[in-house]
């Protein structure tokens, strides 16, 4: 009754058939490591989905193989609603251009369910390195090539992407060092392993604030970014090719029925409006956006025809 009254309280009363779904706790797969920065957004909105919904929303971490193995255990679960995932552009969008052998079918096994945030990342160095600026970053690398250490969240994730475009761009070399998300990345930059990172700013953000981690360029458009807007954008210190914007979302999977998906959809909605959830995201320097089904079908339609020519130029396919 509690869980049921918080949702009332926000001024948006559940559907009447949520009546009837979930009867039971709802599994959410992230396919990345506990402490990432896809974990630290889907952790806070399945609290509050579990609130709305009544029912758990008990988060499973699959990480490995760039967040497929997460879905290939989604798209093997029944479509009733008690599975479902958590993605980012990357894992849903890219992953099929990339891999020749997935585990799943995005447009045969899943299907949206709401977009949650928006946002993009961050070119990071630990703060001991001496460069404040991507110039002085381009200049360093140039002049130690193949010495410094990129920190990959995976092979072919954006992060990695996000390296190949930055590295072509710039002209530098450098070693990648791939790890099974961002989390452990952080660990080896602050351990002095990664000189350089470029992920969304919440992973690493209270280390920014302790002055062991230094945000040098913003990467997701020609404006800075709300929460961090002393960070000068790429297009600003010379490289307007060098930009890129992500999201957040959930999908379920294929054939789930439409009145479970809306109330999937709207404890999304629930929990993106509860005002500790913003705060939260706020103190991270996530921007929450909500979107419904529709919506999201059209982001992944359009970051798909976005990623198809530049994967296909710089000639990545991974098994």
């Amino acid at each position: 009754m509690l869980a049921r009254r918080h949702a009332l309280s926000l001024g948006l009363a559940l559907p009447a058939f949520s009546q009837s779904f979930p009867t039971r706790p709802i599994r959410l797969i992230v396919g990345f490591p506990p402490g990432g920065g896809s974990d630290l957004v889907a952790r806070p909105i399945a609290q509050r989905m579990s609130e709305a919904l009544g029912q758990q929303v008990v988060v499973e971490n699959r990480g490995g193989a760039n967040g497929n193995l997460a879905l290939g255990e989604l798209a093997r679960s029944a479509p009733d609603g008690y599975s479902i995932g958590h993605v980012n552009d990357s894992v849903i969008a890219i992953n099929p251009l990339l891999y020749r052998n997935l585990p799943y079918d995005p447009a045969r096994d899943l299907t949206p369910i709401a977009l949650a945030t928006v946002g993009g990342m961050f070119v990071m160095v630990p703060a001991d390195l001496p460069v404040r600026t991507l110039p002085e970053l381009v200049a360093l690398a140039r002049a130690r090539p193949g010495q410094l250490n990129f920190g990959s969240a995976g092979q072919g994730s954006v992060t990695h992407l996000a390296y190949e475009l930055f590295a072509r761009q710039a002209g530098v070399v450098m070693e990648v060092v791939t790890y099974r998300g961002s989390a452990p990345a952080l660990q080896d930059m602050l351990g002095g392993r990664v000189q350089l990172m470029i992920d969304g700013i919440n992973l690493a953000k209270s280390q920014i604030e302790a002055g062991r981690v230094r945000a040098i360029a913003f990467i997701g458009g020609t404006e800075r970014h709300l929460h961090f807007p002393d960070v000068p954008t790429t297009t600003e210190q010379g490289m307007p090719g060098f930009v890129m914007r992500g999201w957040q979302g959930f999908v379920g999977r294929a054939g789930t029925p439409e009145p479970v998906l809306d109330a999937l959809e709207n404890a999304v909605r629930l929990a993106l409006d509860d005002p500790a959830v913003t705060a939260l995201f706020a103190s991270q320097g996530v921007v929450p956006r909500f979107a419904g089904r529709a919506a999201m079908g059209r982001a992944i339609a359009d970051h798909t025809a976005l990623w198809r020519p530049v994967i296909a130029e710089l000639g990545l396919r991974l098994d």
